[in-house]
């Protein structure tokens, strides 16, 4: 069950940061170009934390599995 609740987990960040690049894309003609670079920037930050964050999450699962055998 905690399986998966964790992909869970994982899907809905990933969906925010879908939800994050479709608003961007669609607001960019409107933003200056400083904001829609800040936009960038946080979504690359986020995209970078998401893939260390669940590398690291499985991982950790795997290590423990590895462990009780």
């Amino acid at each position: 069950m905690f399986y998966r609740l964790q992909q869970f987990a994982i899907l809905l960040a990933h969906l925010i940061l879908l939800y994050w690049m479709i608003f961007t894309l669609q607001e960019s003609g409107s933003l200056t170009m400083t904001l829609v670079i800040i936009h960038f920037v946080g979504m690359a930050l986020y995209g970078a934390a998401l893939i260390r964050g669940t590398a690291f999450w499985a991982n950790y699962h795997y290590q423990k599995k590895l462990t009780t055998k």
